[in-house]
């Protein structure tokens, strides 16, 4: 069974635990809603041969995708996510590529456990809804709104000052309609984009349970 397939499958083999000023500069195509399509990768060298890494765009699609592998296999997923993720280095100019942990966060090891919370990161994606157990549509793609105001904040604080250029997306889940803010971040000498928003992969797993109808539920593994 392949990643993608095991992401929608009650197969669950999961490890329990894991060691460990304006928009100046951006792309006018960036800074609008935008539908993101991906292509399902199986691996990290699928990831990083699909992934435009000069576009954030893509790289914020791919890391919800990344944070979705996560439920199939704990180190596939992983080693995506540290691949897309940076640490900033605080008040600095430095970063720290992938990161300590890519951004995972232990209370996620629960969550991968049981399946009432694992198809989560699901639905935040393309025609994920209750009535097909939030399954994505195909092709597979996820919807990214440029989030203007916290896009200006961000650059305000360390363009000039650090020499890191910042864009904004958010995320909405087809469950509850929870927001996810996915922050990244591109750094002087570089064309490519990280995500920067330690938080990003725990909101995804947000408790939306709310919309995990009995009709749905049976829908979801199958």
């Amino acid at each position: 069974m392949g990643l993608f397939d095991k992401m929608m499958s009650s197969v669950n083999d999961i490890a329990s635990a894991v060691a460990g000023g304006g928009a100046a500069g951006l792309d006018a195509s960036w800074m609008t809603d935008r539908r993101i399509e991906l292509k399902p990768v199986e691996d990290l060298e699928e990831l990083k041969a699909a992934v435009n890494v000069a576009d954030p765009g893509s790289v914020a699609a791919y890391y919800v995708y990344a944070v979705m592998a996560l439920t199939a296999d704990r180190d596939t997923g992983l080693s995506m996510m540290k691949y897309l993720f940076a640490d900033l280095e605080p008040f600095g100019r430095g970063f720290t590529e992938g990161g300590t942990n890519g951004g995972w966060d232990n209370y996620m090891n629960d969550r991968l456990k049981a399946d009432d919370y694992r198809w989560l990161p699901r639905a935040y994606f393309d025609g994920a809804v209750a009535g097909n157990g939030f399954h994505p549509a195909q092709p597979l793609s996820v919807s990214l709104h440029f989030n203007r105001p916290n896009t200006d904040t961000l650059n305000s604080q360390s363009l000039e000052q650090l020499g890191r250029l910042n864009i904004v997306y958010w995320v909405k889940s087809n469950a509850a309609g929870n927001q996810v803010n996915i922050e990244l971040s591109k750094f002087d000498g570089s064309d490519r984009w990280y995500v920067t928003k330690g938080s990003v992969a725990s909101a995804l797993f947000y408790d939306q349970r709310a919309g995990l109808t009995a009709e749905a539920k049976s829908k979801l593994w199958s």
